[in-house]
């Protein structure tokens, strides 16, 4: 970072990092230091607490959330009910359909439960008992509907996580950054939901997940664009498959900043300092019509170094973030505001004190097919189109 020097003494620094939130440092900070976490930034990373908040914020504000999966809080009476007449009079039972535990990470706590199946059948009563049994400890579950013809890679699912940076809470700036990609390792089938572990890109416990960057993902999407853009209207409409992308990404991640603004991206909870920033993840996958659907944020974004692409947009990531803090400490000394920031480096600003970022036109269609079950659509037995990966490689790596 230009112009920065690393001290010993705590009580010395102006930015403080550290990689697991230590809470203890709020209470010791000053007001002209910046530590890189926020008091309350949990919350939108229990899956709970972040399907409460983007709904509240899609109801109130009636701004649709399109990358948002179909969910119910099964902890909520109202919502658990909904579940289950989608389950009995709106189809429910012949869709799959995701359970989570919410505040559980890395592939633990989810189950799938298949079209028809018993687990699908049951899986209110469980819930509900278990929650009843222990409401104290048990898990407050969500579950989503699965999402369909998912877009693959050599037949192995992916997703890929983006970064996201706080750059400042008074007044809320919120920034977006490319990611990378995450590659499974087993077959994609989305006939079959009898293994919880063949539906899960990370920590399957299979085999290492793949990696790649995200010029691998731009190669992989602009290969399935011109391969599948005649027969899908859908795709016809899409210029540039990755501006396409990164464009519903960053609307995604403006809602979440406008969605959180109130209960954890403000001031209130920094006892002395002044303003606060943080840097966190978001999960995404695609579906067939490049769609974005967005699994979670992450309050802890893995930072391993196993690849050289890795380190070099680590070295993007935290390069530009002592500037940006840097810049937004300097402005709101000299008493400007933190429009047009000049320091984003591969940055993008999605939220600034109410103004967010929009996918001007972006509309997602309404008659979208359902999961291939059993070889065929589960609405109109149309079949698959021709996936990313069936001819040459597309730049994945693997671990």
């Amino acid at each position: 970072m230009n112009g920065w020097r690393r001290v010993e003494r705590r009580a010395d620094a102006h930015l403080l990092h550290s990689y697991t939130h230590k809470r203890y440092y709020f209470s010791e900070m000053k007001p002209w230091q910046r530590y890189s976490h926020i008091p309350h930034q949990s919350a939108f990373n229990e899956k709970d607490v972040f399907q409460y908040y983007m709904g509240k914020y899609q109801q109130d504000s009636g701004d649709r959330v399109w990358t948002l999966p179909e969910t119910y809080r099964l902890e909520d009476e109202g919502e658990r009910a909904a579940f289950v007449r989608r389950l009995e009079d709106g189809g429910g039972m012949d869709t799959p359909w995701v359970l989570k535990k919410p505040r559980v990470n890395q592939g633990r706590g989810i189950t799938m439960l298949g079209p028809r199946s018993p687990e699908l059948a049951h899986a209110v009563r469980n819930a509900t008992e278990e929650m009843a049994a222990a409401p104290r400890t048990a898990p407050k579950y969500i579950v989503q509907r699965y999402v369909c013809r998912e877009l693959t890679i050599r037949r192995r699912k992916f997703d890929f996580r983006v970064f996201w940076m706080v750059a400042s809470l008074d007044p809320l700036v919120v920034l977006y950054h490319d990611g990378y990609v995450r590659i499974g390792n087993s077959d994609y089938d989305e006939s079959d939901f009898s293994s919880t572990t063949a539906h899960l890109t990370t920590h399957t416990g299979l085999a290492s997940e793949g990696k790649g960057s995200w010029a691998d993902l731009e190669a992989v999407l602009a290969e399935y664009h011109a391969d599948n853009r005649d027969s899908n209207p859908i795709l016809g409409r899409v210029a540039d498959p990755m501006v396409h992308v990164r464009n519903q990404v960053k609307q995604a991640l403006g809602q979440l900043a406008a969605a959180f603004r109130e209960p954890t991206f403000n001031t209130a909870s920094l006892p002395f300092a002044e303003n606060g920033f943080g840097i966190y993840g978001a999960d995404f996958i695609l579906d067939q019509d490049l769609d974005a659907w967005f699994i979670e944020p992450q309050g802890g974004c893995g930072l391993d170094e196993d690849w050289q692409f890795r380190i070099d947009m680590h070295n993007s990531i935290f390069g530009s973030m002592g500037n940006v803090v840097e810049e937004v400490v300097d402005r709101q000394e000299r008493g400007l505001t933190l429009d047009h920031l000049e320091s984003l480096g591969a940055y993008e600003v999605v939220y600034n004190d109410g103004w967010m970022y929009k996918y001007q036109g972006y509309e997602r269609s309404q008659n979208k097919k359902g999961c291939e079950l059993s070889g065929r659509s589960a609405d109109n037995g149309e079949t698959k189109p021709k996936e990313s990966g069936d001819g040459e490689a597309t730049g994945e790596a693997a671990k």
